[in-house]
């Protein structure tokens, strides 16, 4: 037993920067810089050491009480960020892109601060991902070996092997594609030829995409024969430098296929999506086959697990105990998988206790309230508005959830019963036509109005609208007929899951409509400000108040 708390923060200074505090194993709050203040979406770290202090303060500690400081590592360093207008480099550990067998993905570097006046630790960006999803997932709960699988944008899919004691096996890359090479096929072809190959929005809306086009299959079989034939071609790719040559290599010959087989781009997207999705299952599946390491758990994170269909098809096709993902498997996990690599590193820490809803408190700002009324408004009473008035409302609620997706506490809800909802939706948010909305169902319902309906607290699987619910439900049914259900248990988010409840009472239905309630390019809304600011709905909910516009905009 410790008679000292070890208070550890963690702080991810590139794309999705944030700041991650933990006592013990316990994780207090993680804050991503693009919820802090309105900031856009993908802010770096931007904290200033009075606004870092404030922060920690806020949340009932000192920045002198401060044992470790763990900064995530990139593959760049040193690694500056602006900071009060100052320059501050940061030499960082390595990015990971492609670990040998025989290296360590926990090596760590130290350096000194000069900016914060304290020495700090990093470890490799990678670690992050994989000690972010070990770390918070049920597997280490139960003191359970698992597979970690970590894919992002610039390495390949890369599996290992977690045991009890800090005992990590690098078991290499399944297969020699990074994560971008998603997007990089992509601008090659309508609607995305105007957008940059590494925009960190597209991967998303390609996603959502696909569902207008339809499968090739002789396209999808060139796309295996040209891969297959360069990979026996080229031999394993041991370097960052021949990870960038291959794929350059291989991107140009599937895009000069692509647009000779004479294909609309709508089929040839949805083809290159299906291609990438079966040398994922088929290699993830035969590996596993390979090892006997114990039960076939798997954690996977890195930004690629945030592609439902990928998701999906694997917990479908690779004969799992266990799939987890967590709810921040992206960077914006990465100031908590940082800390995590320190925990089991240096102190035997193997699991962390955590909240999904650890995220910033909503913000107490002074707003000019002219033209909006404030009334008491329960749960019930935002229910019946939801379904009487028909429009959609902006639910403030408790402290922001972690990870890029709104979880009901920064969400637009609104009644999922007419098609005229998901356009209204999409128009006030400038988002594409084609963009899906989310539903958010009481988790004991969900099996009535999806398949599978199994819980999906974190929407990160795919699920088939019920061929009797989709005329039911068609603000949520995307155009191929699934939906990126969100499912809540009371025990969760009791004040949500009670809202459904009392939603169901009036309409027959446990499902509203979710999405995220920020403009485009910024993080979620801090306050009612922001909300009211932004001037694009009549109703806001914070805590059990409804603030309500008096003109009305729509």
């Amino acid at each position: 037993m410790r008679n000292q708390k070890l208070v550890s923060v963690g702080i991810k200074l590139s794309h999705d920067g944030s700041v991650a505090l933990f006592e013990d194993n316990r994780l207090v709050s993680c804050h991503e810089i693009e919820k802090i203040n309105n900031n856009p979406r993908y802010s770096e770290f931007r904290l200033t050491r009075g606004e870092l202090s404030d922060l920690l303060r806020d949340v009932g500690y000192d920045w002198g009480e401060v044992d470790a400081l763990v900064i995530d590592g990139w593959h760049t360093t040193p690694f500056a960020v602006t900071l009060g207008g100052e320059s501050v480099p940061f030499e960082v550990a390595e990015y990971g892109h492609l670990y040998d067998v025989r290296a360590n993905p926990l090596a760590n570097k130290t350096a000194f601060s000069s900016y914060f006046e304290r020495e700090y630790t990093s470890y490799h960006h990678i670690a992050g991902h994989i000690f972010s999803s070990y770390c918070s997932s049920p597997m280490a709960q139960r003191g359970e070996p698992s597979y970690v699988l970590s894919w992002d944008g610039m390495s390949f899919p890369q599996l290992f092997h977690y045991d009890r004691g800090g005992k990590l096996e690098c078991l290499g890359y399944l297969f020699p594609m990074s994560g971008f090479i998603y997007t990089y096929f992509a601008v090659n072809f309508e609607p995305y030829k105007d957008y940059r190959p590494n925009d960190l929005s597209l991967a998303g809306k390609y996603m959502a995409y696909i569902a207008k086009g339809r499968k090739q299959p002789s396209l999808l079989a060139s796309f295996h024969a040209i891969f297959e034939k360069l990979v026996a071609k080229s031999g394993p790719v041991t370097t960052h430098d021949q990870m960038l040559e291959f794929e350059r290599a291989l991107l140009l010959k599937l895009v000069f296929r692509a647009k000779a087989s004479g294909f609309g781009d709508e089929d040839i997207l949805t083809t290159f999506h299906c291609f990438i999705e079966e040398v994922l299952v088929r290699t993830l599946s035969a590996r596993l086959d390979e090892l006997d390491q114990g039960p076939r758990n798997l954690c996977y994170a890195g930004g690629c697990a945030l592609n439902i269909k990928w998701n999906s098809a694997i917990r479908r096709h690779c004969n799992l105990a266990e799939l987890w993902i967590p709810p921040f498997p992206n960077d914006a996990g990465s100031a908590i998988g940082t800390v995590c690599s320190e925990l089991v590193a240096k102190h035997g820490y193997e699991s962390i206790d955590w909240d999904v809803y650890s995220g910033p408190p909503i913000r107490e700002t002074d707003w000019d309230s002219a033209g909006w009324s404030a009334s008491d408004c329960t749960l019930a009473e935002l229910a019946r508005l939801i379904h009487e008035s028909q429009q959609p409302v902006i639910v403030l609620n408790g402290r922001a959830e972690l990870g890029p997706r709104a979880l009901g506490n920064r969400s637009i809800m609104a009644a999922p019963t007419s098609p005229e909802m998901k356009t209204l939706l999409n128009r006030i948010k400038r988002r594409e036509s084609y963009r899906p909305v989310a539903p958010i169902c009481a988790e004991e319902d969900a099996p009535r109005f999806f398949d599978p309906g199994t819980p999906d607290p974190y929407m990160l699987y795919d699920h088939r609208v019920r061929p009797e619910a989709v005329e039911r439900l068609p603000a949520v049914c995307h155009l191929d007929g699934t939906a990126r259900l969100q499912t809540v248990h009371e025990r969760e988010n009791p004040q949500i899951h009670a809202l459904l409840r009392h939603y169901a009472k009036l309409s027959g239905l446990p499902i509203l409509c979710n999405t995220s309630a920020n403009d485009l390019g910024t993080g979620f809304f801090p306050d009612v400000r922001s909300v009211a600011e932004w001037g694009q709905v009549n109703h806001i909910w914070s805590d059990g108040t409804l603030h309500t516009r008096t003109t009305d905009v729509t």
